[in-house]
């Protein structure tokens, strides 16, 4: 394409787009004269404006004006602390809170496992102290019974011992009753006691001894002679008995 063509070319666009709006503009009244004359019987109300309208453009606001810079921050002076003197607690106080503070350090909750041991040694140490219990005094009533039985073993005993004394007494003041003569003008109080000392067959070691006269010397005398007379005197053949005898006091009344 030369140079003159393309030159001409833009310039045809242009005068067809120029008789194209002139032809629209003649078209366009004579369609809406040819309307308005087939409804005339239609009334319009028509505003006449002198010019189009025109759209109010909002005023360009100003932009803000920019703050104030913040003034410079004050610098405070930090205050210095107050110095705290720490009071002097009594030795006596100051021991009790660190022997506190110590045993709440040892304070160790305890596991289960060892909670259950010490139930454990705590019952079994229960059980053997009651045993020893049951069995101190089972061993004091033993004991209670044994001294009790002895008790009554010796009590049969001495009266077992006392009745034969008695009866080994009587047949010696028997049979030196038998050998006493009668003393008259003696009164049925009246008692002489003499000490002997006997053999095991029974005979004399020596003389009586006259221990409580009667107040009456013949019968003192008498009763003297009566006890000489009456050797062998009976005396138990039980060694146990025996010694009972050796020393006897004998009470002689008429």
């Amino acid at each position: 394409m030369s140079a003159a063509a393309a030159y001409r070319e833009p310039h045809f666009f242009v005068a067809g787009a120029l008789a194209l709006a002139v032809h629209l503009a003649f078209f366009v009244p004579l369609y809406f004269a040819t309307r308005w004359q087939s409804h005339s019987s239609e009334k319009y109300m028509v505003e006449m404006w002198d010019s189009l309208p025109t759209t109010e453009v909002a005023p360009k606001q100003e932009p803000a004006p920019a703050p104030p810079p913040p003034p410079p921050p004050v610098r405070m002076e930090p205050t210095p602390p107050a110095k705290v003197v720490a009071p002097v607690l009594p030795p006596v106080k100051a021991e009790i809170e660190i022997r506190d503070k110590k045993s709440k350090k040892a304070e160790v909750k305890p596991s289960p496992a060892k909670t259950d041991e010490k139930k454990e040694k705590a019952a079994a140490k229960a059980r053997q102290e009651a045993e020893q219990r049951e069995l101190a005094a089972y061993e004091a009533n033993s004991e209670q019974r044994r001294q009790a039985v002895q008790a009554q073993v010796r009590a049969e005993v001495t009266a077992a011992t006392q009745t034969q004394i008695d009866r080994y007494q009587d047949m010696i003041r028997n049979k030196i009753r038998r050998k006493m003569r009668t003393v008259s003008d003696v009164p049925e109080s009246a008692e002489a006691i003499f000490k002997v000392t006997l053999l095991p067959d029974g005979m004399l070691m020596g003389d009586p001894v006259l221990v409580k006269s009667s107040g009456f010397p013949t019968y003192d005398d008498a009763a003297e002679r009566a006890i000489l007379s009456a050797e062998p005197l009976p005396v138990p053949t039980d060694v146990s008995l025996q010694k009972m005898f050796r020393e006897l006091k004998l009470s002689i009344k008429p």
